[in-house]
């Protein structure tokens, strides 16, 4: 068995390469600070130290946006961390009318590790949109998602987790 830290730099490196020459919203930040970011909050602010929830946390966007496919994912990390993945991707392959909804219901089916993932996501986008006309509907989906965790998340991190992201809400749009 392949030892975590290995599994880890594969996934950041995997990472890196998929999203080489993508940017964020601003066209100036490379696509993968934002999951490096994504990684950064879920283990250091919100104490998340699973590895495969890392890898997941690393891996959150490379369905969505790159050409990788589920199978490609689960041979190099395996199906729970391919699972984790998918459970963090809205499906392009879905008519928008019932994307969003689809999304939630995985969401809301994960493993609270996944949940908390979604939050360090949503922190992170919360954080980098402050100021932008991306904001407004970034702060709705956080408050959507965030609420409808609340009843599911017992655990002390993903308590901590929606409080932060409650928080920066509740900051940014006081500003």
């Amino acid at each position: 068995m392949t030892d975590p830290i290995s599994l880890l730099q594969k996934a950041i490196s995997f990472a890196a390469t998929k999203h080489k020459g993508q940017r964020r919203a601003d066209g100036l930040t490379p696509y993968f600070a934002h999951v490096c970011r994504v990684a950064m909050i879920l283990r250091h602010k919100f104490q998340v130290a699973d590895d495969e929830t890392l890898m997941a946390a690393y891996l959150h966007d490379v369905l969505e946006d790159t050409d990788t496919d589920y199978d490609g994912l689960a041979e190099i990390f395996g199906t729970r961390v391919a699972d984790y993945v998918v459970a963090l991707t809205k499906n392009s392959l879905l008519p928008k009318s019932i994307r969003e909804k689809d999304y939630l219901d995985r969401l809301l089916d994960a493993p609270e590790l996944v949940k908390i993932a979604k939050l360090a996501d949503l922190f992170d986008n919360l954080s980098d949109r402050v100021g932008t006309p991306r904001f407004a509907k970034t702060a709705d989906s956080a408050r959507r998602i965030s609420e409808a965790f609340v009843p599911l998340i017992k655990s002390r991190e993903g308590r901590d987790a929606l409080a932060a992201v409650g928080l920066l809400l509740e900051r940014s749009l006081a500003d």
